[in-house]
């Protein structure tokens, strides 16, 4: 194996990790956004209702 294919080898492995850290961050991004927004849906939701003196209540909260 000649000097060049050895440094065409690694710079495609090269361009290969550089492309799969590219798309793993990518992900983790959207999985940030995902949480993110579940965080604030979860906080605009309704909430159980409080129980009455009658120890009784009923919601709507699922």
């Amino acid at each position: 194996m000649d000097i060049s294919s050895i440094a065409g080898s690694a710079q495609f492995v090269r361009s290969e990790q550089t492309l799969s850290t590219t798309m793993m961050k990518q992900a983790a991004d959207q999985q940030n956004k995902i949480a993110n927004l579940l965080a604030q849906n979860a906080q605009q939701a309704p909430q159980p209702a409080a129980q009455g003196s009658t120890g009784f209540s009923f919601s709507t909260y699922a």
